[in-house]
């Protein structure tokens, strides 16, 4: 097999593919944020106030201290992720672009 018949052909760099995905995620992204889809929604993991013997008193303690950090809606936890990689993934294709045109 011939070098110009090989499959292993290097992608054209001035392809839109990078920027429209980007978008796509920026898209999606905040589209999860403004709808708060039902199925995301994570229950308030402090059901229940009793308090027990020292050991059930600990655990619910370390519960509610670790359930600051728990999303409310873990779709809210995607649609920033995705808006964040999908910008990030533009910025990087901004500064490739104008890193190109200067070389």
């Amino acid at each position: 097999m011939s070098r110009s018949e090989s499959t292993d052909l290097p992608v054209p760099r001035n392809r839109p593919t990078p920027g429209a995905y980007g978008m796509g995620m920026l898209a999606l992204g905040a589209i999860l944020l403004l709808a708060k889809p039902r199925i995301g929604e994570v229950p308030d993991p402090r059901l229940s106030e009793e308090q027990g013997p020292g050991l059930r008193r600990l655990a619910a303690g370390a519960r509610d201290g670790v359930s600051v950090f728990a999303p409310g809606n873990v779709t809210d936890s995607i649609g920033r992720s995705l808006m964040l990689g999908g910008g990030a993934l533009l910025l990087a294709r901004a500064f490739d672009a104008l890193a190109r045109r200067r070389s």
